[in-house]
């Protein structure tokens, strides 16, 4: 999957493109000034550069060196400053409390490590932490207009809400919707979008 993710990103073009996820930008006003986010799954830097743009201190993580090179460039290109780790997410240490954000945009993930993800998500943000998340649901396998093919990737609320005890969700919702992103999101999606705040 490491070679897969560096052939795709290894190209000139941005594969999502360069502006950030249309539901991050509606829902970004959840996070408090200058938060500390981690933004997982980050590819080619479209989201992180964003949240840098409105004064965050943002992390990005993937384990594409590619994705890496090409999110330093957009910031750069933008004057901005992100952080960004290459690491599998199985692996990474997300920390205790130490996120005042964590931003889950299209990273799918098979079962057993999309539960192990969650926990850690819980584990490494702060009280009244913001998780932001829009992911592909099963219906998706319908459209053919992006993401996995495989449903063991895909989620639906009742998955979200199992994953995380004890946050709240202000906002948890399944639609229909047109989503385009560069080459690699394009047309009607089902899609879950959703904001969790941990308690």
């Amino acid at each position: 999957m490491n070679d897969f993710w560096n052939d795709r990103y290894g190209k000139d073009q941005y594969f999502y493109g360069t502006e950030a996820n249309l539901f991050l930008k509606e829902v970004s006003n959840n996070f408090p000034k200058n938060s500390k986010i981690l933004c997982l799954a980050e590819g080619e830097g479209r989201n992180a550069v964003y949240l840098a743009s409105l004064g965050h201190l943002v992390t990005g993580v993937d384990f594409s060196e590619e994705g890496k090179r090409k999110a330093l460039l957009l910031a750069g290109k933008k004057n901005l400053s992100i952080e960004y780790d290459v690491a599998d997410l199985r692996d990474y240490d997300f920390g205790v409390e130490k996120w005042d954000g964590v931003v889950s945009i299209f990273c799918h993930l098979p079962s057993d490590l999309r539960s192990e993800v969650y926990k850690k998500v819980q584990k490494g943000l702060k009280p009244d932490g913001i998780f932001v998340i829009q992911s592909y649901t099963p219906e998706q396998l319908q459209y053919n207009t992006g993401g996995p093919k495989d449903k063991d990737f895909l989620c639906d609320p009742e998955i979200v809400k199992a994953g995380f005890e004890g946050f709240s969700w202000p906002r948890l919702e399944v639609s229909l919707t047109e989503i385009h992103e560069g080459l690699g999101h394009n047309g009607l999606s089902s899609v879950l979008s959703g904001v969790g705040r941990k308690k």
